[in-house]
Order: structure tokens, then sequence, then C-alpha cells
């Protein structure tokens, strides 16, 4: 196997290239694959997952990686890793394949330079490719991405991201752990996800706006300039889906299209998280970044009391976890359309955990 490098795409060598090129050259051989291992090794006789399986969504630079990172780290879950790249869609055949093969790695800053840290075994957003394989003809447009929520959904494709959640299970070494994942768009399948899974818990997770957008911009221009000079990386982005920044980004349409302004991240984080507030159902939970960092001990027990984390000790210890963010909110005067946004976000902050 030739497992590369999860951050830094210039660190794939040639083979890694060639395998990720097979894997996605076509959405439908992942498809094809996923349905292999589904038929292959059938869920039906693995043990009910331990507990209902957790979403976490939100626009990127709200802290959905470290919200994923603690969850992960509590050992109650099964998500996607580095390891099941590039067939994600096949995590019992592609291990069976390629554990022998395995190599150790050590943590190493992601592409974002955020100083988050990644190996092999660290969690990540695949899911999206799930979604691409069954729906990227409904949702993906020209230059813009439609919510599922407003589109129908294939049944076929619930019966296989059911299945897929729980092979994933199996490859973690504990079948009976829950589903965890993490995936921006699903901030525009709030209703769509509870469909496909009824017990799921859906955390929804927001930041300050201005500190955002101005977090959300800094990453467009930083992936803008990666995309020029690394035709990989911009194809890698598109394989799995993340169209978040850069030259394949395609934000989601929430309502009508955003002039492309100095104002638009602003503009779209007032536009899904409007939609979020107003989509929201009994299963999904908004989760604030300021109050993670102003209240660590209260907020990290409510979300395990929430979410029955199994060792709540424990998750309560990822207080030592948390950092300042490279973007502060702003303490000085504010535009009409930064006070709007931040009149949103104190109303759902206070509706967070």
């Amino acid at each position: 196997m030739a497992e590369t490098d999860p951050a830094q795409w210039a660190h794939y060598s040639r083979v890694d290239k060639i395998l990720h090129k097979v894997a996605f050259a076509h959405p439908g051989l992942q498809r094809v694959l996923g349905s292999m291992d589904q038929d292959i090794f059938a869920p039906k006789s693995l043990p009910a997952p331990a507990g209902a399986p957790v979403f976490i969504t939100g626009l990127p630079r709200a802290g959905t990686t470290l919200l994923l990172e603690f969850l992960a780290g509590s050992g109650d879950f099964a998500s996607f890793t580095y390891r099941h790249m590039p067939f994600v869609l096949a995590p019992i055949l592609w291990e069976k394949l390629t554990g022998g093969a395995r190599k150790a790695g050590e943590k190493i800053e992601r592409s974002h330079g955020d100083g988050m840290a990644v190996d092999f075994d660290s969690p990540e957003a695949f899911e999206e490719v799930a979604w691409i394989a069954f729906h990227g003809k409904d949702y993906i447009r020209g230059d813009h991405l439609m919510p599922m929520d407003q589109l129908p959904l294939d049944e076929e494709f619930s019966e296989f991201l059911t299945a897929l959640s729980r092979r994933l299970a199996v490859t973690s070494g504990d079948p009976s752990r829950r589903y965890l994942s993490k995936n921006n768009a699903n901030i525009g399948r709030l209703k769509t996800l509870p469909r496909i899974f009824p017990d799921a818990q859906i955390l929804i997770c927001l930041r300050d706006p201005v500190a955002q957008a101005a977090s959300l911009q800094s990453q467009h221009e930083l992936f803008l300039r990666m995309h020029k000079d690394d035709a990989f990386a911009r194809n890698y982005m598109k394989w799995i889906g993340h169209f978040d920044f850069g030259e394949t980004f395609k934000p989601i349409r929430f309502s009508d299209p955003l002039p492309q302004d100095g104002e638009f991240w602003l503009k779209y984080w007032i536009d899904a998280y409007s939609y979020a507030r107003d989509a929201a159902g009994p299963n999904c939970h908004f989760f604030c970044y300021e109050n993670l960092r102003e209240h660590p001990v209260e907020t990290l027990s409510g979300l395990a009391d929430c979410l029955s984390i199994s060792d709540k000790a424990g998750f309560i210890a990822n207080q030592s976890q948390i950092r300042a963010p490279r973007h502060m909110p702003d303490e000085g005067p504010k535009t009409d359309l930064e006070a709007e946004a931040l009149a949103l976000y104190e109303d759902l902050r206070q509706r967070a955990l």
C-alpha cells in the first residue's frame, strides 16, 4: 500500500497520486466498490451501535475539526480516518487488502496552516464521497451546491450510508461504536439526515461571525495559492467533495445568489446560519466556539451529557487542548451587516450547549 502524508500534498509520491486518480477516476467506481464491500461484509450480523450517531457540521473555521478530534478521542465513536483513503466507501475490503502494509505516521501540521496536527489515524471528513457517488449530479451545480433538504433522497443511499457507518465501526476495532461524521456540507441537510438516521444527534458549530468570516477569507486565499501551484491538491479537494475554499470553491446556495464583493463571507455566514436556525429540529444542537473557550468545563460537560459520552471526566480533560484562534472577534465599531450577523450569532449562542 502507498499510504500518503495526509497533510502535505507535496509529499505524495507518484504511486500515491496514481492510486488516488484511479480511485476517483469516476464516482461510479467508488459506488461499485462500496456496494461490493456492503455485499461481502453485510452488517446484519454486527452488534447494534452503542448509541446514536453524531454529525458535526457548520461552516468551516468554527471548531468543527477540534470537536471531531475530541469526540473521536473518547473511544465511543467510529469515523473516517486518513487510512481509509482513497477507497473510502469500501473500508473493510481496503483494510483487508492493505492491513499488512500499514505504516506508522507521526503527526504533522495539516495544510490549513492552523496549527492542527494530523497523522494516518486522525479522523477526517470523507463522508462527502458517498453523497457525491449517489447524489452528486443532483446537488453539485456549475458554481454552487444545492442544499439536499430541497432535493429528493435516494432510498438506496439511505441504506448504503447506514451500512457504511456500521462497516466503519468494524475497521475501528469495535463494531459497537457509534458513527461520527464531520461534514460541513451537512449544514444544508439538517432535515435530510434524520430521515436516514432518525436517532442522530447533529451538532451545528458556530463562531463569532466577524472572526469566522475573516478566517474563511484567509483560508480561501491560502487554498487559491495552493491550488494554483498544485493541480493534485486542487483535484484532491474536488474528489473528496471539499468545496469550501480555493479554486474548487462552491458555496451552498441557501437563498438567492450572493454578490461577490468584499462582504461575501459575512453574507454567506448570515445565509447559512439563518437557514440552520430555521431548519434545526429537536435533534440539532448549536455548539458555540466562544462558549467552549470561555467556559470549557461547563461546555464539555454539557456536551458529554447530551451525547452520552462514556468517560465524561476524560472528555472534559480535553479543555487543555483548547487554544486561542488566530482570528479574534473585532471589538471596534460595527457595520450594519456586522450588526445583523452578530444579532443572529447572539440568538444562536443563547441556544447553544
